[in-house]
C-alpha cells in the first residue's frame, strides 16, 4: 500500500472512531480527486488528506494546499454533489488532515490525535493535525 493511501486509511479509522461515515476513498474525476467523502454530524466533508515523512520541505504537507489546489478540490465536490444529488442538501465542509510516518524507534513528539502501528514496515501513521474548515468552498 502507498503512502498516501496509508494515510487516507488512518484518518479514516480515526473519523470512523469519532461516530463518521466515510462514503468514498479517492472519488475521482478526469480533472480531480477528493481523498475522503465523509459524512459526520449530518455536514459532508471533503478531506484532503497529507501524508508525509518526519522531515519535510512543505510544513508536513500544509504548503500544497494552494489556492490551485482548493480549486481542484472544490470544483470536484461541485461535481461529486451533482453526480450525488441526494446529498446536496447536507452543509459541506473542506477539511485537511495531516499525518506523518515515521520509524516506530524514532521518539513521537507532541500528541497525533490518532496513532497507527505497521509492524510489517515498522513504521508509526501519526494523525498529527486535522484541519476543519481548512477553507471555504466558494
Amino acid at each position: 500500500m502507498n503512502t498516501g493511501k496509508q494515510g487516507e486509511e488512518v484518518v479514516a479509522q480515526w473519523l470512523t472512531s469519532r461516530g463518521g461515515k466515510i462514503l468514498h476513498h479517492r472519488w475521482r474525476w478526469k480533472r480531480g480527486e477528493i481523498d475522503l467523502i465523509a459524512i459526520e454530524s449530518d455536514t459532508l466533508l471533503f478531506i484532503e488528506v497529507k501524508t508525509r515523512n518526519r522531515s519535510n520541505w512543505d510544513a508536513d504537507g500544509l504548503l500544497a494546499i494552494t489556492p490551485q489546489k482548493q480549486a481542484t478540490i472544490v470544483r470536484s465536490a461541485e461535481l461529486f454533489l451533482l453526480k450525488h444529488s441526494h446529498l446536496a442538501e447536507y452543509p459541506c465542509r473542506f477539511d485537511v488532515a495531516i499525518v506523518r510516518h515515521q520509524p516506530i524507534n524514532r521518539e513521537i513528539v507532541g500528541t497525533p490525535l490518532h496513532i497507527v502501528a505497521d509492524l510489517n514496515s515498522g513504521e508509526h501513521l501519526l494523525l498529527l493535525d486535522y484541519l476543519a474548515n481548512a477553507f471555504d468552498g466558494t
